[in-house]
């Protein structure tokens, strides 16, 4: 629950206070049915006032001063909030849909090929590609679960394994994308990610830094490995929420990306049947 819902609640609840404090008080204080003591109740927090049933008692009428008071500010409230929690709700929305649209452009651009290539140094990618060459996996709460497993699952990838000079110089044709992404406020909410985007640039600063990558030492290897691993741990799991986006809100490129899934290795552009 965001907070324009959570104060739309209490706004909602204070209202409903007032309306039943308003029954209640003119039913005993005027005498009136509750059905009266309600209509009574609304016209006054509307305020407006027909005249036709008016307390007549001192307590009576304190009772719809306090009930004008807090009946008006709580309705006033409630539709300002609603109004406002439609209005985010709509930007909200919008940022979604630009997010996909970046994230689209990530792995048109960088991250498809990426994560092909990277996950043939994965050990347990047969394992994986058993599951993520189902496009039932990318729906309802079969998508939650497995992006909640796949995220906190370990990868041991090896950067002996890798092309280290052919990974560095891919990056590096794609830097000015990275930091265009990284830049754009429309990502500020998804951390996710961001997340990814620092490390590539990590990644890529890191190769950068060594001239000779060709013969590095064990530990050098080892700490590659982790930021390999590391990047590519994060491009499973952006890879398969972007194909639940893609399925619900983009069924052509949803088709595309099946076609072009890196983990089936039965995949094909063409469109045969």
């Amino acid at each position: 629950m965001d907070r324009y819902q959570q104060r739309l609640l209490a706004y909602v609840i204070v209202f409903a206070l007032v309306l039943f404090a308003g029954i209640a008080g003119f039913s005993l204080l005027e005498g009136f049915s509750p059905f009266d003591s309600l209509y009574l109740t609304i016209v006054t927090v509307a305020t407006v006032g027909y005249g036709d049933l008016h307390p007549v008692t001192p307590a009576g009428k304190a009772l719809a001063v306090a009930v004008i008071v807090g009946g008006v500010g709580c309705f006033v409230g409630l539709v300002t909030n609603a109004v406002e929690h439609l209005a985010y709700r709509a930007e909200r929305e919008r940022r979604r849909r630009k997010t996909g649209i970046l994230v689209g452009l990530f792995f048109s651009q960088l991250g498809t090929s990426l994560l092909a290539s990277f996950s043939w140094l994965d050990p347990e990618r047969k394992d994986l590609a058993r599951v993520l060459s189902d496009p039932g996996s990318f729906s309802g709460d079969r998508l939650r679960t497995l992006a909640a497993d796949l995220g906190g699952r370990r990868y041991a990838l090896d950067s002996r394994n890798c092309d280290l000079v052919a990974l560095r110089e891919a990056l590096g044709r794609k830097v000015d994308v990275l930091s265009m992404l990284l830049q754009n406020p429309d990502l500020d909410e998804h951390s996710r990610f961001s997340d990814l985007l620092q490390a590539l640039l990590h990644l890529w600063q890191e190769l950068v830094h060594r001239e000779d990558l060709s013969e590095l030492p064990d530990t050098d290897y080892d700490h590659l490995s982790g930021d390999i691993s590391r990047v590519y741990g994060l491009l499973v799991v952006e890879w398969i929420v972007y194909m639940g986006h893609l399925r619900l809100t983009y069924p052509y490129l949803y088709s595309l990306a099946l076609r072009t899934n890196p983990f089936d290795e039965t995949a094909s552009v063409i469109v045969r049947d």
